[in-house]
């Protein structure tokens, strides 16, 4: 059906951060011009004599992650920790902020803040992960890691074939890349008694506020507002949040912050992967591929912290059957904006990777690339795959259904290539510390329904598809539900969207409100019909007895609820897609993209419709990552992308059409047996994008993105 959350968008009804009032002072962040210098002092005393209020680093009092767990869980989340709020002694990357001016009018402030001297002494940044990890005499980025590796593991899957096994050698390169949202960063902070209350457009709300709260040491309630996107770049407002929360409590007015687009550009903490792999993938002569030995070098900017190569630890294989794998993973720091959950959190370049290992292959044994899938490909469920365990799919169906489309593959020419892709994804994590249940609250009265929910609006139609649920589930027109935000004093235990687990939390949390509330509707049933003999009828929304109707919009009660999962592993359920790409290569050597077919495995889709559009953004996305959008650095650590046209995201002209099919497997293991979709378009999308490009242009593709290709 029709979404039917978005009416009060169109009409500018949608009450996002800037859409509430303020009366206060504004903030402006003082952030370091360079990518790597020491500080060697700061001077607000001019600023201050025309009235600014001037916080820097040193001025903070800040309790961090400690032994005993307290301060913030940053090490829990999928994109980078935060090494510091406000700098103090050097800076790590262009954009780092170093202090922050507050004053009573916008300009005014933006004035006052460049009246503050920061005296900065410059040192060699490290742009590049060679540069960083083979530092011998320069000062490395954090000085407990003298050769700027942060982080460094082995992870190892069944027995590696000996190394005279037929094998080949690749080395792969996924360019980096931002979260961009269209409605950047905010922060209001209001200070109060014992506390401040913030409103802030974040995902994790309640999880934000609390780990606020440890590591402030006062009280933070948050109000969480409409966002104007996210998929995971709104995690890492999390310094803003502590840096103007303690701004407002120690300088006791209120205090608003709005990000501008550079600023998202050069510091927000939202770089997407920018990953190295070094492979030796082993296979047999008839094309059965029997693992591979990987080392991975994830440049995770200025942060010593960041899982986002660590999640396809949960997709090792893909949707293939091997089990022999080592898959060696460093973290290395950079002087670059830090990493972040950007769409995936780290497992689209995973799938981008597999699906080169299997056109590698293919190519190598000069087989027919979807004869080494097939050959490949799971095809028993459920799966005990390396490190995850599969639940339901039939990927096979999906690569057959992608074959019949003739239309796609007669379109091959000398200047037009077709490629074809399958993956698998990590979707709908159990519950956890970090990924608590998802609770919602429920209440009849004045004839009307409504859910409380504890997180914000980010655009994916989670409250339309709750509203939709809720109206089945009661029997009662979609009509007369609606949808309420509440903040984190007043909200049931909540997480919201992330890591593609909204289809089952949302399933769960809103089955099981409704479920409550009938139980205690029923006992007010019972005495106002006068028979214990009371059933509930979702043809009208009614408690029935004997003949007699009693409609629940006529009745006042309320009821909450927390759905939380408990697997094998870590994920719960894993959705599969099979991609079709058409792209011209034209005389220039520009990839023009033609079509995109997609082929989704959701589950049990709760709406086909919603469904559809997330594979859609997904899909354009990893088109995007393919052909147009990178994030670059001058040797001394500038960016020179921090504009849109710099950065190259394509406009709709520069996208093709995409046609998404979805073909349902069930899960035995989630509400309803849906899947989480959000993430898994990204990678797959790429690496199609990709294959059709090597169709084409005869040779092979080893980096993204890859916007011109020389014709020889």
């Amino acid at each position: 059906m029709k979404r039917i959350d978005s009416k009060p968008l169109l009409v500018g009804q949608g009450k996002y951060f800037d859409d509430f009032g303020f009366q206060g002072y504004h903030a402006v962040i003082v952030r370091s011009p360079y990518a790597h210098a020491r500080i060697l002092g700061i001077d607000s005393s001019r600023a201050e004599s025309l009235g600014a209020r001037v916080l820097t680093g040193r001025m903070m009092k800040i309790r961090t992650q400690s032994q005993d767990g307290s301060g913030t869980d940053d090490a829990a989340r999928e994109g980078g920790e935060l090494t510091s709020f406000l700098a103090v002694d050097k800076v790590r990357y262009q954009g780092e902020p170093v202090a922050v001016v507050v004053a009573d009018e916008t300009s005014k402030t933006a004035d006052l803040a460049e009246m503050v001297d920061v005296e900065y002494e410059p040192m060699e940044p490290f742009l590049t992960i060679e540069k960083a990890i083979s530092n011998t005499n320069s000062t490395p980025i954090f000085a407990e890691f003298p050769k700027n590796i942060v982080l460094n593991q082995t992870f190892n899957f069944g027995t590696l074939p000996p190394e005279n096994s037929l094998h080949l050698d690749l080395e792969l390169n996924w360019g980096r890349s931002l979260a961009n949202p269209i409605e950047p960063f905010g922060v209001t902070a209001l200070p109060e008694e014992g506390g401040v209350t913030i409103y802030v457009g974040t995902q994790g709300a309640r999880f934000i506020a609390e780990q606020a709260t440890k590591t402030l040491g006062f009280k933070v309630r948050l109000v969480p507002t409409r966002m104007g996107g996210s998929f995971g770049s709104k995690f890492s407002i999390m310094k803003y949040v502590l840096i103007l929360s303690f701004a407002a409590r120690y300088f006791n007015v209120p205090i608003k912050w709005t990000e501008t687009r550079r600023e998202h550009f050069l510091a927000s903490g939202t770089s997407g992967p920018e990953r190295k792999f070094k492979v030796r993938t082993y296979f047999t002569s008839s094309g059965e591929v029997l693992g591979y030995d990987c080392e991975v070098w994830e440049d995770v900017g200025a942060t010593k912290e960041g899982s986002q190569a660590l999640k396809p630890l949960a997709m090792l294989a893909g949707p293939y059957k091997f089990q022999n794998i080592r898959d060696i993973v460093n973290n290395v720091a950079t002087n670059k904006n830090p990493s972040g959950a950007f769409r995936g959190a780290g497992t689209p370049p995973h799938a981008w990777f597999v699906e080169r290992l299997m056109d590698a292959v293919a190519d190598n044994l000069k087989m027919d690339r979807v004869d080494v899938r097939m050959k490949n490909l799971v095809d028993q469920f459920p799966w005990q795959a390396p490190g995850a365990y599969y639940d339901s799919g039939n990927p096979k169906s999906l690569l057959k259904a992608a074959l019949d489309r003739k239309d796609i593959f007669s379109m091959r020419s000398n200047d037009v290539g077709v490629g074809i892709s399958i993956a698998t994804d990590c979707s709908t994590p159990a519950s956890s510390s970090f990924n608590p249940g998802e609770g919602v609250k429920i209440h009849v009265g004045a004839g009307r329904v409504t859910l409380g929910i504890g997180y914000a609006p980010q655009g994916q139609g989670n409250e339309h598809v709750e509203l939709v649920l809720a109206s089945k589930l009661l029997g009662v027109p979609v009509e007369a539900i609606n949808i309420q935000t509440l903040d984190t004093a007043s909200s049931v235990t909540s997480f919201g969207p992330g890591g593609s687990r909204m289809a089952a939390y949302a399933a769960g949390a809103v089955s099981g409100a409704v479920e409550e509330l009938k139980k205690k509707l029923r006992e007010k049933a019972v005495l106002q019909l006068g028979t214990t003999n009371v059933d509930y009828s979702v043809i009208d929304g009614s408690f029935i007895a004997d003949g007699r109707k009693l409609k629940l919009l006529d009745m006042e009660g309320e009821a909450e609820f927390v759905f939380s999962m408990a697997g094998k592993t870590r994920y719960m359920a894993y959705p599969f897609c099979c991609n079709l790409s058409a792209v011209r290569v034209d005389e220039a050597g520009k990839i023009i993209p033609l079509k995109q077919v997609v082929f989704i495995d959701p589950g049990t889709p709760l709406d086909e419709e919603i469904v559809k559009e997330q594979l859609q953004g997904g899909t354009a996305t990893g088109i995007a990552l393919a052909l147009y959008e990178r994030m670059e650095y001058d040797d001394s650590g500038n960016m020179v992308s921090a504009t849109f046209g710099d950065y190259g995201l394509p406009s709709a002209i520069d996208l093709p059409d995409i046609e998404v099919n979805v073909v349902p497997s069930p899960s035995p293991f989630t509400p309803m047996g849906v899947k989480g979709i959000g993430e898994i378009p990204v990678g797959v999308a790429c690496a199609a994008v990709t294959s059709a490009v090597e169709d084409v242009m005869k040779k092979r593709i080893t980096s993204i993105p890859m916007d011109y290709q020389k014709k020889s």
